[in-house]
């Protein structure tokens, strides 16, 4: 195994260790889509994990790759983090040139990977508030590459938001907020993803319909994604999971009995799952309280 791949294995459980092993790396020698992971990671790991943002920037200056965008989007974020504006704004320059994009759709993209890297302990209103403005910013259709990456970053923004204990469901703006993005999230990845990206889109709108106790609708783009799976081939993991959500929001409707047919559902297919995923999905599982 190779030592990138060693780091992109244990980078969760042990980001100390990963942020050893990508010292280590001789960034020259990576293959170019090894030298993207390289690049997600040191940001990811060094930056967010370990809060160590000046470890990231250095790490990444000292590891230039001059016609990558990847590079240049994820230095500016590092540069911003560590107190750097000014390479922060050339990387900016630079990823637009060669992104082919506008400076303004890229500032909005580089302000919603930082806000997708923002600390924990930073006030949830910061980060509603910055969220709100950034998703009314993006004018579809949009340059396909910022398209991608702007949908990407809503997609684990979003994510982490709904997990947060500090999001309130019964404030009217903590509520607009998080649909709105996850709404925005699901136009980008339409228009700019594939039919894989659009259903998991499908899937994280259930997952902050039902946050909010949004029953009807969950049910709506549950079943989209569902038609979206069935007409384009077989994603039974993914059906497996909005099954769950399917479950979920016929409980919060008073349908248990059909609640529990889609549970049901759910767990037939989760049975032919491997270990790992078998746990993820019966974690997942354990919190729908499936009808008496």
């Amino acid at each position: 195994m190779s030592v990138l791949n060693e780091a992109l294995d244990i980078h969760d459980e042990n980001p100390v260790l990963a942020r050893a092993l990508l010292e280590r790396i001789v960034f020259s020698e990576l293959e170019e889509k090894d030298k993207n992971s390289f690049i997600w990671l040191v940001n990811h790991v060094v930056g967010e994990a370990l809060a160590d943002w000046a470890g990231a920037f250095a790490l990444l200056i000292a590891n230039k790759s001059e016609y990558s965008e990847a590079y240049f989007k994820s230095l500016s974020v590092a540069a911003y983090y560590s107190g750097n504006p000014l390479h922060a704004f050339i990387a900016e320059f630079e990823y637009a040139r060669l992104a082919n994009a506008s400076l303004a759709e890229t500032k909005v993209l580089v302000g919603l990977l930082c806000l997708q890297f923002m600390r924990s302990d930073e006030p949830i209103m910061s980060l509603l508030t910055l969220l709100s403005g950034y998703s009314s910013s993006p004018s579809l259709p949009l340059n396909l590459v910022i398209g991608k990456s702007m949908a990407a970053a809503l997609n684990n923004t979003v994510s982490k938001l709904i997990e947060d204990s500090r999001l309130q469901v019964d404030d009217p703006f903590h509520k607009q907020v998080t649909i709105d993005a996850a709404l925005l999230c699901k136009q980008l990845w339409l228009q700019c993803g594939t039919w894989i990206n659009h259903e998991r889109s499908l899937y994280l709108c259930a997952l902050v319909f039902n946050r909010f106790s949004e029953w009807g609708p969950a049910i709506e783009v549950i079943k989209e994604a569902v038609k979206v799976i069935e007409t384009n081939g077989s994603e039974e993991v993914d059906k497996a999971f909005l099954l769950l959500e399917y479950g979920k929001a016929q409980q919060g409707l008073g349908n248990l009995e059909h609640a529990q047919q889609k549970l049901d559902e759910a767990d037939q297919i989760a049975k032919d799952f491997d270990p790992p995923l078998y746990q993820w999905f019966s974690e997942q599982r354990a919190k729908v309280v499936s009808p008496e």
